[in-house]
Parts: structure tokens; sequence; C-alpha cells
């Protein structure tokens, strides 16, 4: 996701990615704006999640992987995250000491006017569009290059990846770097058009099949693709170059792969017309020697040491930091589909017994029916309760805010009423 790629990224660089925020999100004043989560003192607002949202989503777009897109609801929880992480580092940074002068942020405007081929006032009527001011972006300006800082020094200590490293990725993983058979092959194009009458499409297998008798008789190949070829590749004398597996249409791939160098096929029938195809060399699949896959490598496992090292580090800042989601409460209870291995939690939920830790006295002890089955009835009702997945959430809630509360990230206060607020909804 690209939230990881901070790792990688200028100051500049993430300037960038905040501008294209402004230049590209629609503007989202339409929207009731809430709070959806708290980072420590700062709250982050649907219309941020929105945003962000447009964002990633826009890149998975342009990277060709929207095809595999997520659900809306994964998406909004990849934004929120993401900036979760953000306000953390810039938290962190801002407790270490670190600052950006004017000078940087100047820098990085003239940086973002010239990337996007902009003026001054361009700049200033498109931040007004999106009804930004230009203090209020270059605070966004700072976190970013705040984030870009941090980050960086989590990460300037990795040693580099040896090359005992890299050459045992390559033994292990040597079928990454297989090269499959091709073949440099040329062919004769008689076009049959779609529709074509039963007489044109005859007169154009008598032509072929007389181009194919004066092949089979010796004459040359690529002199006859130059004469009759309706190619555009007839010039060359129907030269088409190396073909993988994949590029060209089946009935053609399951022919010219089958022939030996110096081979003539019959004549092949494709949705384009008819085909006499010849092999003029058959390349043989091979692996890539570890020479000129070394750096492809090394890159790779860089870039797996270092988000390593940055994911274990984000791990520790939200270990310590007090985080409350509450994206999806409003809509609909989806706190299941929250995932907490990513949620900041200062402990995991271990299991423990529903309502364990106090026993309000507003909550009544169920009463024995005298006559059993009212009995019967009373004990499968609360079964059933318990099983229901409104029951399951609320015990899920009221789980994580009991830990909250014995990690003193919430007062007693709080957590009771929260728990209150829980306890109404049974």
């Amino acid at each position: 996701m690209c939230w990881l790629k901070l790792i990688k990224r200028s100051a500049v660089l993430f300037a960038v990615l905040c501008c294209n925020t402004v230049l590209s999100a629609p503007a989202l004043a339409s929207t009731v704006d809430r709070v959806v989560a708290k980072v420590n003192s700062e709250i982050v607002t649907l219309s941020a999640v929105q945003d962000r949202l447009f964002v990633i989503s826009q890149q998975m777009q342009s990277s060709g992987t929207e095809e595999k897109m997520p659900s809306q609801d994964e998406l909004m929880k990849t934004a929120l995250n993401s900036i979760i992480n953000e306000r953390l580092q810039v938290q962190e940074a801002k407790k270490i000491g670190y600052e950006v002068t004017e000078k940087s942020l100047l820098k990085a405007f003239d940086d973002i006017k010239k990337n996007n081929n902009i003026t001054d006032e361009q700049f200033e009527e498109m931040l007004a569009s999106e009804g930004r001011s230009i203090e209020s972006y270059k605070e966004i300006i700072r976190d970013q290059i705040l984030v870009s800082r941090i980050s960086q020094m989590q990460m300037g200590n990795i040693q580099a990846v040896p090359e005992e490293e890299i050459k045992k990725y390559y033994v292990k993983n040597q079928k990454d770097f297989w090269d499959p058979p091709r073949v440099k092959a040329r062919h004769i194009l008689f076009i049959v058009d779609e529709g074509a009458l039963e007489k044109d499409i005859r007169l154009k297998k008598i032509k072929a099949r007389e181009i194919l008798r004066r092949i089979r008789a010796g004459k040359n190949f690529a002199e006859l693709a130059k004469k009759y070829s309706e190619d555009v590749s007839a010039h060359e004398g129907g030269k088409i170059g190396v073909i993988e597996h994949g590029m060209l249409v089946p009935e053609f791939e399951e022919v010219v792969f089958r022939l030996k160098p110096g081979e003539v096929s019959d004549i092949v029938k494709t949705r384009y017309g008819l085909h006499i195809i010849k092999c003029d060399d058959v390349i043989a699949g091979h692996s890539k020697p570890f020479v000129e896959v070394k750096e492809k490598i090394l890159g790779l496992l860089s870039f797996n040491k270092r988000k390593k090292v940055y994911d274990n580090w984000v791990k520790e800042l939200k270990k310590s930091a007090f985080v409350e989601i509450s994206l999806f409460e409003d809509e609909r209870d989806n706190f299941n589909n929250i995932d907490t291995a990513k949620k900041p939690q200062t402990a995991s939920l271990q299991a423990d017994e529903f309502f364990k830790d106090d026993k309000p006295k507003y909550i009544k002890k169920p009463q024995r029916s005298r006559k059993p089955r009212a009995r019967a009835s009373s004990k499968s009702s609360l079964n059933a309760k318990k099983n229901s997945r409104e029951y399951k959430i609320i015990k899920k809630k009221l789980r994580y805010y009991k830990k909250l509360r014995d990690n003193n990230k919430i007062s007693e206060q709080q957590y009771q009423k929260k728990k209150k607020e829980l306890l109404k909804k049974l």
C-alpha cells in the first residue's frame, strides 16, 4: 500500500502526493463531517479519510490494479490506517524536536508548482476551490516533510544486504528468473474479412495454396511474403520478430511453437485470415544469469528489510499511543470488520468472561420460573441472544474499552459511560 512507500520517498515527493490530493480529489464540502478516530490528542475526520481514499484509489487504478480493487469498507480502513500511521509519525517527529523551516516549505511549494506546471495564481485558485488556504496547506506539507525525515532516520541504520543472501534468494526462486521459450518467425497473410462472401473466401484459399506450393518447391519465403502478403510486415519479408507465449492469437501460437527452425506450416486459419508461417529460429527457455538479475534482487530484499523495520517501528508507536476508531459506528455496528491486528491497541484482547470485571447493580438476575416449560423457553431465548451477532459485537466492544481503562488510556468514568451505552443496546 501507498503509505509503506514513505520509507523511500523524499520530502518533495511527499509534498507532491499531498498536492495530488488537492489537485485531483473532488470537493467534499457536501459531506456531513464527523470524527472517525482519535490519535492521542488529535482527531481524524471522515472527510480526511475520504480525501485519502480518493488518492489511494487513483494510485491503484494508475498502477493497473483496479481489477483487484478491495471493497469500499476495506479501502476506507486502509485510508484511515494510513492517516493514523502518519499522525503517529508526525507526533513522534515533533516530540524529538524536528522542525521544518520556511525555506524548506517554499522549496517544496516551488517543486509542486514546477512538477504540475502551474502558476502561483492557478495554485491558489485550486486550493480555494477545495476550501483550503495557503497556510493550511503549508501545515499539510510540513507534516509530510516531518514524516519523511523521521522515517528516513529510522531506516538510516539498516545494514546492506550481503551478497550471500542475494545468491541464496536467486537459487531459491529460480522460477522467477526463468525466460520461457521464444520463437523467431515470419508469415504470409491473406486477409479474410468477417462476413466475406463464400466465393471471395474460396479465391483466398486457392491463392494461399498456390503460394504454399511454391514455398514447398523451394521458392524464397521472404520474397514471396514481400510480393503476396497482405500484412504490414510484407515489406520485411513477413518478419514478425521474437514471439513469446500470449503475444498472438491461440491458433497462431499453437502452430508456431511446434515448428522447428526452417520449417513451414500448412495454412493456418485465424480471425484475421489465412496464414503461412515459417520458423526462423527457436530460443530455448533458460534461467537469467545471476549477474543480470542481481540488482533487481538487491532492490527487492532491501525494500523488504526496510519495510519490516518500518512496520515494527510503527507497531511500537501504536503500542504506546491512544487510538480510538469509530469509523463505522454511526452507519452500522461493523466492529468485527475492523482489523484488530492493525488496530493500534495497547494490549491484545484476551478472552475473559462477559461483565466479569464488575457487576452493576442495575443488572437484574433472571428470575427462576416455576414452570419447567417457561424455564426451558427462557434459557433458550437467553442462549439465542448470546449467540446473536449484536451480542458478540457488544461483547467485543466492551472488552476493548476495558483494556483501554486497564491500561490507563481512558478514565473509569469514560469506561462506565461507554459500558452503559453498550448495555442499553441489549
